[in-house]
C-alpha cells in the first residue's frame, strides 16, 4: 500500500511540474499608483495560483485602451488571431459597442457555479454597479475602479469664513457668492466660491441633482430619452446665475490646480481625483470632501470608472482562469487594500467589515462619505453611442456658457442629439 501512495504522490508531482501553466494577458489604464496597486495585487495573485499566470498589459490611458480594443476587434473579426487579451478594463458604453461583435463572455454561468461569487453578486455588490455590468439578463462585466462625485471644500477658508458646505442649490448659490472675493481691490476676483468645468459631467451633477436622467434604459440595448423641460432648464439657470455674478470660474481644465492654489474655494469632482487635491493643496490648505448638493436634500452622484471583462475568444482553460483572477479581486480583504490603496470606493458592502478599512476610516471620513453616497447614486448611462453622445452634449453646454444659445435651444438641440445618436446605434444593432 505504502508503495502505492509512493507511486500515485510521484505521479502527481511529476504531473503537475510539467503541467503547462494557464497564462493570459490582461490589459488596463492604470499608471502611477493606481497601476502599482493593480501589480501587487496581480503578482500575489500569481504566487497563489501558480497554475496561473496573469500578464497585466497596460496599454495608456482610456481612450488609448478604448481605440486598441477596437482595432484588436476589428482584426480579430477580420481572422487576425494576434495580441488578443483574454480580460480587459472596460467602460460599459465600450462593452455595449463590442457586444456588436459577439466577442465579450457572459459571467452568469461562472457566478451560478460559483457559491461566494453567487452570494456577493446577489447581496454584496452595490445594485448600482450591477446595473451598469447587466444588459437584460446577461452580466457581461464586473465592476471594479469605481468612484462618486464629491463637493471638494477648502477647509481653511470655509471655517475662516464660517460656512458650511452646500446641501442645496440655494446653499450651493449663497455660499459660492459669499467666498468669492476681489482680494487685492484691483476689479478682478482673485478668489472663486466655485469651480466648474465646461464639459457635460459637471451639467449632469446638476441634472442628476434634480433627479433627472439622461436616458432611461429600456432593455434589450435600447434606451429612451429622459430629460424634464421644466427642470433642465432650471439646472441651466443655476449655472447662469453663478456665471453672470462672476462667482465660479469656468474651465474646461482640471481643476485640482486652481484649488489648491487657493484660486478657487470649492468644485464637484470624482473621488479619484483625491491625490490631485492632496498633492495641490499639500503646505497651502487643508481640505476635504462632503456629499453633492441636491433639490431634495439627497445626492444623486454619477458613477464613474470601469468594469472588468472576459472576452469570447479566449479558451476555456483561459476564461476559467479569468474566472479565478475576478474571484480574487472580488474577495473582500483584497477588495479593501485596492479601494484603500488607489481611493476609488469599494464595489462590495461587506469591506466596511474588514479590519483593514475599519482601521482606514477610523480618522478620515471621507472615504464613508464617499461610500454612502452610493445608496442614491445614478448609473451611467451604456449605450454605445454614449461616448459620442457626451461630447455633443459637452458642446452645446459650451455654447449656452459662451451665451451662443439660451436654456431653450440648449434643450431643444440636447433632444435632437440624443435622439439621433441613439437612432444611429440602434441601425447599427441590426
Amino acid at each position: 500500500m505504502k508503495k502505492l501512495l509512493a507511486v500515485l504522490l510521484t505521479v502527481l508531482i511529476f504531473s503537475f511540474a510539467f503541467s503547462e501553466k494557464v497564462v493570459f494577458e490582461f490589459w488596463h489604464a492604470m499608471g502611477g499608483g493606481l497601476g502599482e496597486t493593480l501589480s501587487y495585487l496581480i503578482e500575489n495573485f500569481n504566487k497563489e495560483n501558480p497554475d496561473i499566470e496573469v500578464k497585466p498589459i497596460y496599454v495608456g490611458n482610456y481612450s488609448a485602451l478604448n481605440q486598441k480594443l477596437l482595432s484588436t476587434i476589428t482584426a480579430y473579426n477580420q481572422g487576425t488571431r494576434s495580441e488578443l487579451p483574454t480580460m480587459a478594463q472596460a467602460y460599459g458604453n465600450w462593452i455595449a459597442k463590442y457586444l456588436f461583435s459577439d466577442v465579450i463572455q457572459p459571467l452568469n454561468e461562472y457566478i451560478e457555479n460559483d457559491k461566494e461569487m453567487k452570494d456577493a453578486w446577489d447581496n454584496e455588490i452595490y445594485d448600482v454597479f450591477k446595473e451598469m455590468s447587466t444588459w437584460d439578463e446577461n452580466i457581461y462585466s464586473m465592476p471594479y475602479n469605481k468612484s462618486v462625485y464629491t463637493y471638494y471644500y477648502n477647509t481653511d477658508l470655509f471655517d475662516l469664513y464660517g460656512v458650511e458646505p452646500p446641501k442645496s442649490f440655494d446653499d450651493l448659490i449663497e455660499v459660492s457668492q459669499y467666498l468669492t472675493e476681489d482680494i487685492d481691490e484691483d476689479g478682478n476676483v482673485d478668489q472663486y466660491g466655485l469651480g466648474s468645468r465646461t464639459f457635460v459631467d459637471d451639467f449632469q451633477l446638476l441634472l442628476y441633482a434634480y433627479d433627472q436622467r439622461i436616458l432611461v434604459d429600456k432593455g434589450n440595448g435600447k434606451y429612451a430619452v429622459s430629460l424634464d423641460k421644466t427642470k433642465f432648464k432650471e439646472a441651466l439657470s443655476i449655472v447662469k446665475e453663478l456665471k453672470e455674478n462672476d462667482n465660479a470660474l469656468f474651465q474646461g481644465g482640471y481643476l485640482d490646480g486652481p484649488f489648491g492654489s487657493g484660486q478657487i474655494a470649492a468644485y464637484m469632482g470624482t473621488i479619484a481625483g483625491k491625490s490631485y487635491a492632496d498633492r495641490s493643496s499639500q503646505g497651502k490648505h487643508g481640505w476635504t470632501w462632503s456629499a453633492l448638493p441636491s433639490v431634495d436634500g439627497v445626492p444623486h452622484s454619477p458613477i464613474a470608472g470601469t468594469d472588468l471583462t472576459v472576452f469570447k475568444w479566449a479558451s476555456d482553460e483561459e476564461k476559467e482562469a479569468a474566472f479565478r483572477f475576478l474571484k480574487y479581486l472580488m474577495d473582500p480583504i483584497n477588495m479593501a487594500y485596492w479601494a484603500i490603496n488607489s481611493g476609488y470606493v469599494p464595489v462590495r458592502k461587506d469591506v466596511t467589515q474588514t479590519e483593514q478599512w475599519k482601521v482606514y476610516t477610523a480618522t478620515d471620513e471621507k472615504p464613508t462619505i464617499a461610500l454612502n453616497s452610493l445608496e442614491t447614486a445614478y448609473s451611467d448611462p451604456k449605450p454605445a453611442a454614449w461616448n459620442d453622445i457626451r461630447g455633443e452634449l459637452s458642446n452645446i453646454y459650451s455654447d449656452f456658457l459662451n451665451d451662443k444659445i439660451d436654456s431653450d435651444e440648449a434643450y431643444s438641440r440636447t433632444i435632437k442629439s440624443l435622439e439621433t445618436l441613439l437612432a444611429e446605434t440602434d441601425e447599427l444593432a441590426k
